[in-house]
């Protein structure tokens, strides 16, 4: 890797970045060796580049391996882990709103392109994303996503959302992404199938491939997200969503997406603060 690379924030935090159109998009700078992610999701697409140490994950069910110098690249909705090399890690990621993607590739509504390679190595454009996000260039950052999706994801059209294959399973998933998953017990969803409570447990993990519990779980962070995302307050949030405390919601937001909530929120502010 080039020595002219700027030196990475000495903690993890994300950023805001303004992008053509008045989209924005959020940049991660991972720098803790200690990470771990639990298994999650992001509704937006997310691009990395690994810029030192190696990353062991796992997406849609597969293991991958990332090092320094590889572009990591994961579609909307796909299931992933995520451990870092103890040693020292270092790692920017992007994530991108789907509507962007799609309008500069030209995808349908609710589609987008299959993905060619997950992990692959490109030291030059780990570097070139790297520095435009560090230096908060927009512009530059866009060009290269754009770059990155044409090369790896303009494939066969696919949906964008996860598709289950079973109606009353989707319509479960549906309310646990936008009602208050934390008041939903197992024998209601059971109810709203109109299946036993282990009848129930068995549809639902063949379908989505978890249990209800798990999954319910993932709902609630993705909700408390959102809820971040709007200006709520941390504290309102663990609440709504159903957490024993703050410090709970905090220790399970960290996992799942690097950050603490209250460094989630001060990168939001500071990206509206510049829009």
């Amino acid at each position: 890797m080039s020595r002219n690379l700027p030196a990475s924030p000495p903690a993890s935090h994300v950023i805001g970045l303004p992008m053509e159109g008045g989209t924005q998009i959020e940049a991660m700078f991972a720098a803790d060796p200690k990470a771990r992610f639990e298994l999650h999701w992001h509704a937006e697409w997310s691009v990395g580049a690994i810029l030192e140490g190696r990353c062991e994950f796992t997406c849609a069910g597969e293991r991958q391996v990332a090092q320094a110098g590889d572009i990591v690249l994961m579609a909307p909705f796909m299931l992933h882990t995520a451990g870092v090399s103890a040693q020292g890690f270092r790692m920017v990621m992007l994530y991108v709103p789907h509507a962007w993607a799609s309008g500069r590739l030209g995808w349908p509504p609710g589609l987008r392109g299959t993905l060619g390679q997950g992990v692959w190595r490109d030291a030059d454009m780990a570097e070139a994303l790297a520095s435009a996000a560090q230096a908060e260039d927009g512009a530059q950052v866009g060009r290269l996503l754009e770059e990155i999706l044409r090369a790896q994801a303009d494939g066969e059209l696919v949906p964008v959302e996860r598709h289950m294959g079973d109606a009353r399973v989707e319509a479960v998933c549906e309310a646990l992404a936008t009602e208050d998953a934390c008041q939903i017990d197992p024998a209601g969803l059971a109810r709203r199938l109109g299946v036993s409570r282990e009848h129930f447990h068995r549809l639902f993990r063949v379908a989505v491939g978890m249990t209800p519990a798990h999954y319910a779980r993932l709902a609630r962070i993705g909700r408390a997200k959102a809820l971040l995302r709007d200006g709520h307050a941390a504290a309102e949030v663990a609440a709504q969503c159903g957490f024993v405390d703050q410090a709970h919601f905090s220790r399970w937001f960290r996992r799942c997406f690097g950050v603490t909530p209250g460094n989630y929120m001060a990168g939001r502010e500071r990206m509206e603060r510049a829009a």
